[in-house]
């Protein structure tokens, strides 16, 4: 990636052309190239991705506009797919990929059931896989440290916790996403885990999670259902696996006339900033989930150059880049520029300035 005053406005554009066809259509295929900047070696190079998560969200579209600018820049050739979060459509993009002769394919979470399938038709095709938070056998694991992102964020909540209530609290209501397996496991449920760190004295008996699909919506009719019918619980704690999940359960609260003693902390940072932040969400661990694709470039780099790099997934615990989790709450994440800005940043820098160096607060 070339960091010349041409190179950045010619990313620039890319980014502005790509992010607005993304955004026409939650399964696109887009296509980018160019020789400029490109050595011949790399000219032919052609760089697939599945986005994960809700089809249309910000950071799915921004992963997408991302790649492509790189891959812009670069010389390559890119094509993007949403795999809609669902396993047939995730399997059918595969599918795209092994035939439209990908040289390698990026994944972003799909349900972990699907993931095995794929792995398996790729790698008889033998395409390379870049995974974003996908603990996958056989994937280059680029992601966050999902486990500390958990508790970080989970030990963020307690101290307000044990400041405002000494420890003392009815009930820890946990927004999960159970289909995509040991990421939920890791992240929620090390939410809890951190709670319980600074607040020993809470047991299990007093944590439930439920299955809010990581969307508000959902999150907040299942929350209101469960707090309907657990109407003693008054000082609540409201975490899960997204922003949108925590919202949902600090919606449903106000919905129920209940949110005078609630208080949630999200992860990702998708709802964190900007001015319709929940009063009720008091931090979240950010991963600006949009800028994945610059920690891939190395890779992606050395498998155009021919050079496959050694397997490094999750599953040995030898990531081949393991994010470390940005855990703000939500008065330092007003200095935390907005998804827009973010995006429009990530299209000027330099290769290898990485997502959390520019945005995460310091101190």
């Amino acid at each position: 990636m070339k960091t010349t005053g041409s190179t950045r406005t010619v990313r620039r554009l890319a980014g502005v052309l790509t992010g607005s066809l993304l955004t026409l259509t939650s399964l696109a295929m887009v296509v980018t190239t160019t020789t400029t900047g490109a050595s011949a070696a790399t000219s032919t190079f052609k760089v697939c991705m599945g986005t994960g998560g809700t089809p249309g969200t910000p950071w799915q579209t921004g992963q997408g506009t991302v790649l492509q600018d790189i891959a812009h820049s670069e010389g390559w050739s890119s094509v993007v797919l949403s795999n809609q979060h669902s396993p047939s459509v995730s399997l059918s993009n595969a599918e795209v990929f092994i035939l439209d002769k990908c040289n390698a394919v990026i994944e972003g979470p799909t349900p972990e059931s699907t993931d095995p399938v794929i792995a398996a038709k790729l790698a008889a095709a033998k395409i390379p896989v870049i995974t974003f938070d996908i603990t996958q056998k056989g994937w280059y694991f680029v992601g966050i440290n999902n486990s500390l992102a958990g508790i970080e964020g989970g030990e963020a909540l307690g101290h307000i916790i044990k400041s405002k209530w000494g420890c003392s609290l009815d009930e820890i209501i946990a927004s999960g996403l159970p289909v995509v397996g040991v990421i939920d496991t890791e992240r929620t449920g090390g939410m809890i885990k951190g709670i319980q760190k600074i607040c020993p004295n809470i047991p299990n008996s007093k944590t439930i999670e439920y299955d809010g699909d990581g969307e508000v919506s959902a999150s907040s009719t299942a929350a209101r259902a469960l707090l309907a019918a657990h109407p003693t619980w008054s000082k609540i704690a409201a975490v899960g696996i997204n922003d949108d999940g925590v919202v949902g359960t600090l919606e449903a609260a106000e919905q129920l006339g209940r949110a005078k003693n609630i208080i949630g902390w999200g992860q990702s940072g998708d709802l964190d900033t900007g001015a319709n932040v929940d009063p009720h969400l008091v931090g979240s661990v950010f991963y600006f989930l949009e800028g994945y694709a610059e920690y891939a470039v190395p890779l992606l780099k050395q498998i155009a150059a021919g050079h496959i790099p050694p397997m490094a997934d999750y599953t040995h615990n030898n990531a081949a880049v393991l994010i470390t989790p940005c855990s703000a709450s939500t008065a330092q994440a007003k200095a935390i520029p907005g998804y827009s800005a973010r995006l429009a940043k990530l299209a000027t820098v330099m290769a290898g300035t990485t997502p959390d160096a520019l945005f995460c607060p310091k101190g």
